[in-house]
Formats: structure tokens, C-alpha cells, sequence
């Protein structure tokens, strides 16, 4: 049963073209609650109305619901009584809304994810799914899965299915053509084993430690309550971090004017002395007339990636004007994507170089509309992300209908499919911390390429570190950007994180993105266009 069930999602998605999303497709046979996590990822991507929303809700539900009970029919042991196959079916029914409702706003988190491509959301979005499976792995089976401690050996059992799900969805992933299925069919199988193995542990679990506190459910509002806690912290953080004028990168002689680009919720409080280094900062306000980047705060960059594009192209004649010299520009996470934007859409000759650092890769993979919308794909989550806003503080920060996050998802084909790509006469590199080289889907493009450099570390302020700094000074000079520290992203490696991703939404289907290209490298491999 679980066997066919994961094969026949897998062939059913080569068939549609879906090359990543394949990797799901084992957890369709998996156990609580990684079954009920798969399901909604879908439904929360793949509608387009609140009635297909609520359609979509159900279904999973009665579906997962029905399933699990059939599994755990065929996996009761023969030495104990087994229920009617009625009661089965109720209780896994009555499971399966409890895991819809305590999973909905990590499957909404993991949307997130994919729409903004921040690794840390992918991290956040895992954190409950090993933490919850062996509180509530005895669901369905028995009918006081709620109360008390699970056996070390259940938890074994829950733990051993995340690793499975985790190394299987990256082989299913790297499985080429039709021999998919056959892979699919193998995890599917393994967790047709691990279905038997997790039944005959709770049904023989004795005694049942802490047998009258209701563990699961005070541990599953205890996880929502650390998600919110240390959300809380980060956006505090941010709110308070500023880039003030000694921050810039401080490079070496180059041959080039650079301009600086700082990231999300960055700040600059002015100076009212001149730049004096090789390194100019772009204010998310434009210039004054003397040409000196004026103060800005955080809301400031808040405005779409195409207003801070427009305040960088005047910036970028001003300085190539002023100085003779051409322009190399160095932008960090939002200044990246706005860097990007620019070469693609309104490059002017003077920039000859390009650096993105902590750039947004993949972003745009799913979608939601704006508030007003009546229908459109993700509307209901849409508004799940909203409602996270209602607790203070939130689990997304700021609010995820500003202009710079809607011009992420209105331009989602540009950031898919050419991020990092090579721009004609521009020389490109794109730097990228560990932690989002750990969740970067492999291209699919068979074109040449702009270099990855990996830096150890997590997202955000990279420029400030010496090491970046003289790997950019070099790329600058052209000179291979060479560091002990750093090295090139292999892309060959196994990518573990592809399964927990959510799957992502084709460009035809959205009307949004329909006319802005016709081809989509997520789903069918394309070159980089020239």
C-alpha cells in the first residue's frame, strides 16, 4: 500500500514536469504526522479560490484519514484484537483534523519559505515536525494517544522516519527520467515497515509514563509559543540594527566606483562628510544635489524592488558622470534582488560589475494575492499569513503585503529563472552563507553560469566581514576571489532539504506571471538567456 501510494505520486509528478517537487512524494506513505505535513504544503500552494481552499482542507483530511486507517488495519499484529475497521476510520478522522489544525502555520511557515526563499523560515518550519512525531504517533491507533510520555522506542521509531523522509527525498530528487518511481517505490516501501514497526510499539506500550497529563497538546502550544518568542527577538533585532557610515565594506583600490547597496530594514542616519573610500552607499531615499546618498530608515526599504531600481539607475549616471570611471555594484540580500532588477531591466553601459551578496535565490516559487483580491492561487494563504500578524510580534516579519515583498511575488519568473545568470559585459558573482546553499535547489540551466562562492555563516551582513571583503576587492580587480575560508559551491552534493520544501507553483498557471516569460527553470531545464 504505501509502496504503490509513494510510486504512484512520484510517476504522476515526472509525468507534469514537477523535477523538484518529486521529492514529496514518499511522504504521501509516511506516518503522523509527516502525511498530514505533505498534504497541506499542497493545498496550501494549489488553489486558487476560497471554495477550492476549503475543498482542498477537506479533502486532506478525509484522505490522510482514510489512509492511515487502512495502514493501520494491515499493520495491526495478529496476536491482539483489532478493532472494527469503523472505529479505525473515526479515530484517524478525528486525528486527522487535530494535526490539520496544530500544522497549519508550520505548512503556511514553509510557504513563506518558498515565496521569500529564506532558509531560517525552512529551519523554523521544521522545527515542530522531529519535535511533535512521537507525541503523537500512537494517534489513530489507540484512543488516549494524548496523554502521557511516548516510549524511547516509539520516539525512535518517529525519529527514524524524519531521516528516512530526509535522505529518501534526496534520492528520489537526484533519480533521473522514470527510474523515479521505482526510487519512490523503495521509501515508500521502507516506510511500510516503519508504519508495522511504529503500531506494534504503541499498541505494546506498558505502562504509559505520565498516563493522566495531556503531553501532546500542552508540548505542540508550547512549540507555536517558542516559534513567536524567538520571532519576537529577531524582528526586535532588526528593528534596531542600522548601517551607519563606517560600515561599509571597506575594499581595497579598485577600478571601479562601487555603490553600496545595504539590505532589508537597514537604516542610514547621513554624513556630512563625502565618502572618502572606493566605496559610495545607495540610500533607499535617492541622492541629495550634491550627490551624497540621503538618510533613510528602515520603512524606507520597504518600497518595491522596482522604486529602489529607478533611485539606482540616477544614482549610477551621477557617479559614472561625476568620477569617469565605471561602476561596479555590491548589494546585500534586498539589494541584491534590487541590483538584479536593475541589470535586467534598466542597465545602463557604466556598470561593468556585480556583486550579490546574500541574494534571495528562488524567490517567487509560490504565491498569494493582495488583500483585495476576490480569488487568485494562495489566497487563503495569504491570509494565514496574515493572521500569524495577530500575536505580537509575528511569525513574518513586518507586513507580508508591503511593496518590497509584492514585488517579489509580482516578479517571480525574473528571480526564478535568471537570478544567477550572467549578464552581457557585466562580470557577476554571487557570494551565499552556508545556511542558504544547505535549502538551494540545483539550477537545471545548461548555460554558463555566474561563480558561487559559499561563506560559512547564516544570512545577512556578509559584506562586513574582512574575508568577503578581500574576495570582492579581488573579483573587482579580476583576480579570482580566493580564500582559505571560502570555496566554491559544489552543486553535486546530496540535497537533503528538497523533501521539506514546499512544492512549487508553475509560471503558466499563475496569470501573474503568465506573460512575463515562457519558460520556468523549476520545472523544466532551461538555459540562462544571453
Amino acid at each position: 500500500m504505501t509502496t504503490v501510494a509513494a510510486a504512484a505520486e512520484a510517476g504522476a509528478m515526472n509525468g507534469a514536469g514537477f523535477l523538484r517537487t518529486r521529492a514529496i512524494a514518499p511522504q504521501f506513505a509516511a506516518i503522523w504526522p509527516y502525511g498530514m505535513f505533505h498534504d497541506l504544503r499542497w493545498v496550501l500552494v494549489y488553489h486558487d479560490s476560497w471554495f477550492g481552499f476549503g475543498i482542498g482542507l477537506v479533502c486532506a483530511v478525509v484522505v490522510r484519514g482514510l489512509f492511515c486507517a487502512g495502514c493501520v488495519a494491515l499493520a495491526w499484529p495478529t496476536a491482539i484484537p483489532r478493532p472494527p475497521l469503523r472505529r479505525l476510520v473515526g479515530r484517524s478522522l478525528l486525528f486527522a483534523v487535530f494535526v490539520a489544525v496544530i500544522l497549519v502555520p508550520w505548512a503556511t511557515v514553509s510557504v513563506v519559505a518558498a515565496q521569500f526563499a529564506l532558509a531560517w523560515f525552512l529551519f523554523l518550519e521544521l522545527l515542530p515536525v522531529p519535535v511533535l512525531a512521537p507525541l503523537v504517533a500512537r494517534g489513530g491507533i489507540v484512543p488516549d494517544w494524548w496523554r502521557g510520555l511516548p516510549t524511547l522506542r516509539l520516539a525512535g521509531w518517529s525519529l527514524l522516519t524524519f531521516a528516512v523522509l530526509t535522505v529518501g527525498g534526496a534520492a528520489v530528487a537526484a533519480t533521473p527520467g522514470w527510474s523515479v518511481v521505482a526510487t519512490a517505490g523503495v521509501v515508500g516501501a521502507i516506510n511500510g515497515l516503519l508504519w508495522r514497526q511504529l503500531v506494534h510499539a504503541a499498541l505494546c506500550q506498558r505502562p504509559v509514563h505520565w498516563r493522566l497529563v495531556p503531553v501532546a497538546p500542552l508540548v505542540a502550544v508550547l512549540v507555536i509559543g517558542c516559534l513567536y518568542a524567538v520571532d519576537i527577538a529577531s524582528i526586535r533585532l532588526s528593528s534596531k540594527r542600522t548601517v551607519p557610515a563606517s560600515s561599509l565594506p571597506d575594499l581595497p583600490a579598485v577600478p571601479q566606483t562601487v555603490i553600496y547597496l545595504a539590505g532589508f530594514n537597514s537604516a542610514y542616519p547621513g554624513d556630512p562628510a563625502p565618502p572618502t573610500g572606493p566605496v559610495m552607499r545607495f540610500s533607499y531615499r535617492g541622492v541629495d544635489a550634491d550627490g551624497r546618498a540621503r538618510p533613510y530608515g528602515p520603512v524606507d526599504t520597504h518600497q518595491s524592488v522596482v522604486d529602489s531600481a529607478r533611485l539606482l539607475a540616477g544614482q549610477v549616471d551621477r557617479a559614472h558622470a561625476a568620477t569617469g570611471r565605471p561602476v561596479a555594484l555590491v548589494g546585500e540580500s534586498e539589494g541584491a534582488m534590487v541590483v538584479h532588477y536593475y541589470l535586467s531591466r534598466m542597465r545602463q553601459p557604466a556598470v561593468t560589475s556585480a556583486v550579490l551578496t546574500d541574494p534571495l535565490v528562488r524567490a517567487g516559487r509560490t504565491y498569494y494575492p493582495p488583500p483585495d483580491a476576490e480569488r487568485g492561487w494562495g489566497i487563503g494563504t495569504g491570509w494565514l499569513v496574515r493572521a500569524l500578524l495577530v500575536v505580537p510580534g509575528g511569525a513574518v516579519p513586518d507586513d507580508p503585503d508591503q511593496p518590497f515583498l509584492r514585488s517579489l511575488l509580482d516578479n517571480a519568473p525574473l528571480y526564478r529563472n535568471q537570478l544567477l545568470c550572467p549578464v552581457p559585459g557585466v562580470s557577476k558573482i554571487a557570494f551565499l552563507p552556508t545556511i542558504d546553499t544547505m535549502t538551494l535547489p540545483p539550477q537545471g540551466q545548461s548555460a554558463p553560469q555566474i561563480p558561487l562562492v559559499e561563506v560559512p555563516g547564516i544570512h545577512g551582513q556578509q559584506t562586513k566581514r574582512p574575508v568577503v571583503q578581500r574576495a570582492i576587492g579581488a573579483f573587482l580587480n579580476g583576480q579570482p576571489p580566493v580564500h582559505p575560508q571560502l570555496h566554491r559551491y559544489r552543486r553535486g552534493r546530496p540535497d537533503f532539504f528538497v523533501a521539506w520544501q514546499a512544492p512549487a507553483l508553475p509560471l503558466k498557471l499563475n496569470p501573474v506571471w503568465r506573460t512575463q516569460t515562457g519558460t520556468d527553470a523549476l520545472f523544466k531545464p532551461v538555459a540562462c538567456k544571453l
